[in-house]
């Protein structure tokens, strides 16, 4: 079971088809069997309400659901990473990416922008993970926690560390990371906590967040952790 879990399906992977003159790209990546994520919808209408007067700059809220079954959830979306990253390395007028990953979907994250720089893609990536989800196969429980933001040149996860999704409760090791845990939740949310970190980030967009500043790690260390309270 454990080999059948870390190995892709056959997958006729779904293409972005940015334009070729694209700046600027924010990529959105919802977790397993969760295409229909409304927060993270919310973001993506958000950004492209923002930039709607823009050019050169794509929102893409990407659809994953052809490949999102939990049993290969990470394997697949690892492969679709690396065959994204492909593609968007070829786009030579890009400046600057934003991922936002929910859950699983952040497999997808770390792929792409591993993809991406090996074929000598030279834009500023920020990833912003949403819960990630951190199993790998059966049995690596740690794996995202190892792994997830490496790659990026900025990466931050927000969490919490109340909610049952398995192994979503971890700071991320090359990540600055903010524990949402004892934030109140507003009195209309009624999902599990699992969706809270997406709410928490779509609540807190501001002026700045659309700021497509050149973040770096000199003040939010990678492994730190800032717990967020009311």
């Amino acid at each position: 079971m454990e080999i059948y879990c870390r190995l892709p399906n056959k997958l006729d992977i779904i293409k972005i088809n940015a334009p070729i003159k694209t700046q600027t790209m924010i990529l959105l990546f919802h977790g397993s069997n969760d295409h229909k994520n409304l927060e993270l919808e919310a973001i993506a209408d958000k950004y492209s309400t923002y930039y709607n007067s823009h050019r050169n700059i794509e929102v893409i809220n990407y659809d994953w659901s052809y490949a999102s079954s939990y049993l290969k959830a990470s394997a697949n979306a690892i492969k679709i990473g690396n065959v994204l990253g492909l593609e968007i390395s070829n786009l030579k007028e890009l400046k600057n990416i934003h991922i936002i990953a929910h859950s699983a979907g952040s497999f997808i994250a770390e792929s792409f922008c591993q993809s991406y720089k090996n074929n000598d893609g030279v834009a500023h990536i920020e990833t912003t993970f949403l819960d990630p989800f951190n199993l790998r196969g059966l049995s690596d429980f740690n794996y995202g926690a190892r792994t997830h933001g490496k790659c990026a040149d900025f990466a931050s996860s927000i969490i919490n560390t109340d909610d049952q999704a398995p192994t979503t409760n971890s700071i991320l090791e090359n990540a600055w990371n903010i524990d949402v845990t004892n934030i109140d939740r507003p009195k209309y949310f009624k999902r599990t906590g699992h969706y809270f970190p997406p709410l928490f980030y779509l609540l807190s967009m501001n002026e700045d967040t659309f700021k497509m500043r050149i973040k770096n790690h000199n003040d939010y260390p990678r492994g730190g952790l800032l717990r967020a309270r009311n």
